[in-house]
């Protein structure tokens, strides 16, 4: 009882010193008195803590199967390993916020703890935005959904959740817990929905400097220097915690694909591409200080996309895998959502006039017009996939029936604009920032023309490919990964001629002097990688699906797949069904796949898990959909080849490792 109260008073406590330096900030900035502002930064200061109590006595109690506890009792069970049942923590509405509380208290202590010189007037206004999302988040789990309500029985007979006893109840302590949703138990657990949080949390930083910016009537790019590696670093998590996603979805879901479109998938996509485009205008406003309009547009619109998102999973209004029950919190998060819209979009209209910038941009085959051109294309691709999202709200409102939209929509329309932004990674690096030669481009660029085209020409030849979009794309691919690399050559071969030395030292010199420039060409390389998996798994992947009895065999591309016995057994409430799987080709082995089914008993549940065998070539995955029992085991499966998928995960560490690498301070370069 005493932990669970403790737990409680710490996260009430919190929520009112979030309330308090609310206040004192706004106190600060209206009577313009920087007392106030030293209360609030106080406040700010005394948050974290005091949610990192709650969070450590919710793990407490998940940990020590405290079942008396209605989270505890709804999220574990005696049969989970403790690493599941402390993943359980995000494993349900009530105790995701509180880590989501959590993980906010946590980005704004660090930033309560910069030290501000002539940034006051914005960090005064940056608090105000700060407190006022973290009392929000708190409020929602001190009244509305707390992680510390106790099952309490009734003298009726029912059951009810509270945090004190009510009258004449006794407390109820179940001998077991419901446990974790079967599609949750899984390593991915760990790693995706932490990653994916501080994804979406780190962006408040931004938004608030750039929120207290405006309200200061600042219009120089002092928000900008301070919010860029707070934008980097965010923008690294939440890229990551998409790829975790789709790893997870890979591995557990059993549809031999990475991304279903789902409506909350999507809704993560969205602050992504919005926040990649911001990445690109800052570079403008650093270079030259135009494009501020875009820039304070676009983090506000990517803060509002992260809210939207939150909604999205948390208020039920959307049926998917990944939302959580509905509950009460809806009708806080519209209004939260609302006021947030209406205040950031309104104080950009006031103050839209005095963001004119002096430098006129210069059309013509430059990065500043290629930069462009990639933010409208990222900005397409968002306006495209939040109408998919918002569709089945409004036919909801409209004909009262929610209709959605599926994998083919999304696919026939942003299709296009993702192959021209492959075509635009591998044009920018030729281009110059004030103006190109095309003539010397021309001289640049025809050998890796002619290299490229060698790609599509070989895989229609010798991998007998014959889809004209899967050919392009690999030709863009081929193109772009030439163009870099010829452009670092270029770089190395200077380096070698000016400074000599060994070759090894020239090839690492300009990465050494320019570690921003090339941890973004890292990161581009990176989603060339992805998308090679992407056309692999998109335009090449072959499927059967067929029903086998033990000893017959299948094939597909080329691969001979033996169906060579069933086992059943039983292990801590789960039916667990393996079927074996041996693969061969040409008459040689090549392995062996193990698809099983698994039937949480106590839930009526069933997951499934694909055999899997990998290279860097293709994706051998295997499904194991039913069975009907009996002498020969007559088996069901879906056999996928999935081609060149493996280079999506390595695209992706290439892709973070650019981006660590771009968000490193460097040296400053020795003058003569």
């Amino acid at each position: 009882m005493m932990l669970s109260v403790l737990g409680y008073l710490a996260l009430a406590l919190a929520f009112l010193f979030a309330v308090f330096g609310l206040m004192a900030a706004l106190f600060g900035v209206i009577l313009k008195e920087p007392t106030w502002i030293k209360y609030a930064r106080s406040a700010l200061l005394l948050i974290f803590p005091l949610v990192t109590i709650s969070l450590v006595v919710l793990l407490l109690m998940l940990a020590g199967l405290h079942f008396e506890l209605g989270y505890v009792y709804s999220v574990t069970s005696r049969d989970m390993p403790l690493y599941m049942r402390l993943t359980a923590l995000w494993g349900g509405q009530s105790g995701s916020l509180l880590f989501w509380s959590w993980l906010l208290a946590g980005f704004s202590l660090v930033f309560g703890l910069r030290k501000w010189r002539q940034e006051n007037d914005i960090f005064a206004w940056a608090l105000v935005v700060v407190f006022f999302t973290l009392g929000f988040f708190l409020m929602i789990n001190v009244l509305f959904e707390s992680p510390f309500e106790r099952l309490w029985h009734m003298p009726d007979g029912s059951r009810i959740l509270s945090l004190l006893p009510p009258s004449g109840a006794w407390l109820l302590i179940p001998a077991d817990g419901q446990g974790l949703n079967p599609l949750l138990r899984h390593p991915g657990m760990i790693w995706h929905p932490p990653v994916l949080y501080l994804g979406f949390i780190g962006f408040i930083i931004p938004f608030a400097l750039a929120i207290g910016s405006l309200a200061a009537g600042r219009h120089d790019r002092r928000w900008l220097e301070i919010a860029r590696p707070w934008i980097l670093i965010t923008w690294i998590f939440l890229s990551l915690g998409l790829v975790l996603g789709m790893r997870w979805a890979y591995d557990v879901l059993g549809w031999g694909g990475y991304w279903g479109w789902d409506p909350v998938e999507v809704a993560a996509l969205l602050p992504w591409l919005s926040a990649t485009a911001l990445l690109h205008t800052q570079i403008l406003q650093e270079r030259r200080d135009s494009f501020k309009r875009w820039n304070y547009a676009l983090v506000v619109l990517t803060f509002v996309l992260v809210i939207f998102g939150t909604f999205i999973t948390r208020s039920g209004v959307l049926s998917s895998v990944h939302t959580f029950a509905g509950g009460s919190i809806w009708l806080p998060m519209l209004i939260y959502t609302t006021v947030l819209v209406l205040v950031s979009l309104g104080l950009l209209a006031y103050r839209w006039r005095d963001l004119r910038a002096e430098y006129e941009p210069e059309f013509g085959f430059n990065k500043e017009t290629l930069v462009l051109f990639t933010n409208l294309v990222l900005l397409s691709i968002l306006v495209i996939c939040l109408l998919g999202v918002i569709y089945p709200l409004l036919s909801e409102l409209l004909t009262n029936t929610q209709i959605t939209v599926g994998p083919a929509w999304y696919k026939r329309i942003t299709g296009p604009l993702f192959i021209v932004l492959v075509l635009l990674v591998g044009v920018c690096p030729l281009a110059a920032w004030s103006g190109t030669n095309l003539l010397r481009l021309k001289k640049r660029v025809w050998f890796v023309l002619l290299l490229s085209v060698l790609v599509p020409l070989l895989t229609w030849l010798l991998g007998e490919v014959r889809n004209g979009v899967v050919l392009l794309s690999l030709w863009l691919v081929g193109f772009s990964i030439l163009v870099m690399l010829a452009d670092y050559l270029q770089q190395v071969i200077a380096a070698q001629r000016n400074h000599g030395g060994h070759i090894i030292s020239a090839l690492w010199m300009p990465v050494r002097r320019n570690l921003r420039r090339y941890g973004g060409v890292l990161v581009h390389l990176g989603i060339i990688l992805m998308t090679i998996g992407i056309i692999g798994i998109e335009g090449l992947q072959q499927e059967i699906q067929t029903s086998l009895i033990i000893g017959e065999q299948v094939e597909l591309s080329g691969f001979v797949f033996k169906f060579e016995s069933l086992e059943h057994s039983e292990d801590e409430g789960r039916l667990i069904t393996e079927a074996v799987l041996s693969i061969s080709r040409d008459g040689k082995p090549r392995g062996v796949l193990y698809p099983r089914r698994e039937i949480f008993t106590n839930m009526g549940l069933a997951i499934t898990h694909p055999g899997l065998k990998s290279n860097l070539a293709a994706d051998l995955y295997a499904i194991l959909i039913d069975w009907q029992p009996g002498s020969q085991d007559q088996t069901a499966f879906s056999i996928y080849y999935n081609p060149l998928v493996s280079w999506l995960w390595i695209g992706a560490a290439v892709l973070t490792l650019g981006a660590i690498l771009a968000v490193l301070p460097e040296k400053p370069r020795k003058t003569r």
